[in-house]
């Protein structure tokens, strides 16, 4: 792809070619973008009540930001973070498909958030199943819950702490970790990292997703494409 230099002011005519974006902090990548989104949707013949232009950025502040630059523009232009992109368009309408697999209690399931489970009785049914009895300081097990991460190993997803957790000298097991997801599951529990594993594996399994994602959205722009992690650009 040609490199091309810009200003912020600067139209892209052909709204058909995939594009990249470059610049430094203050350098007004955020106007040019409400602006492209508004030339698009001047010029465009893709565009109709149900097909839309996609715009994923990073944080809710950004969201809010663009939406308010796009004013009346923005009733054609589905702007969300990531997450909630991904729970609207993937998880929420195909999880059910894969929910036995991964014992997801779909009837329960309400949005997603940061919330760790941590009661007593919960906590006992952890270490029981995992064989974990042996573990007294129940913090430290909490403590490494709100660490979880997915991480993408070998093309398949796996769920850890940056750094192995202790208990005295015993570490908690990293298959243990899963055990915890599942049973969040169970409850219909679904934290916002969960969604990132969710939507891996329905495109996965099921790819024409991706194609009725593609019909859906003939544009798909992504702001601060530098803050995207290993699952999200897979």
């Amino acid at each position: 792809m040609p490199i091309t230099t810009i200003n912020s002011d600067a139209i892209i005519s052909d709204i058909e070619n995939h594009f990249k974006v470059s610049a430094g902090p203050g350098a007004g990548k955020t106007y040019w973008l409400v602006n492209h989104i508004k030339n698009v949707l001047h010029n465009s013949d893709k565009l109709f009540r149900i097909r839309k232009i996609a715009c994923i950025t990073y944080t809710n502040i950004a969201v809010e930001t663009i939406l308010k630059r796009l004013g009346t523009s923005s009733e054609q232009v589905e702007v969300s973070t990531i997450h909630s992109f991904f729970y609207k368009n993937i998880v929420k309408p195909y999880v059910s498909f894969i929910a036995a697999e991964f014992g997801l209690n779909v009837a329960e399931m309400d949005g997603h958030d940061d919330i760790v489970l941590s009661n007593y009785s919960f906590l006992n049914e952890w270490k029981s199943r995992t064989g974990q009895q042996r573990i007294k300081d129940d913090n430290i097990v909490i403590e490494a819950f709100t660490k979880l991460k997915w991480k993408l190993e070998n093309g398949e997803l796996k769920v850890k702490t940056d750094y192995p957790f202790l208990v005295g000298k015993y570490p908690i097991k990293n298959d243990s970790y899963f055990e915890y997801k599942k049973m969040m599951w169970e409850k219909g529990f679904v934290h916002h990292d969960d969604v990132l594993f969710f939507s891996f594996q329905i495109v996965k399994k099921f790819p024409f997703v991706v194609n009725i994602l593609n019909a859906k959205f003939p544009y798909i722009f992504i702001d601060e494409f530098q803050d995207s992690n290993p699952i999200q650009v897979e």
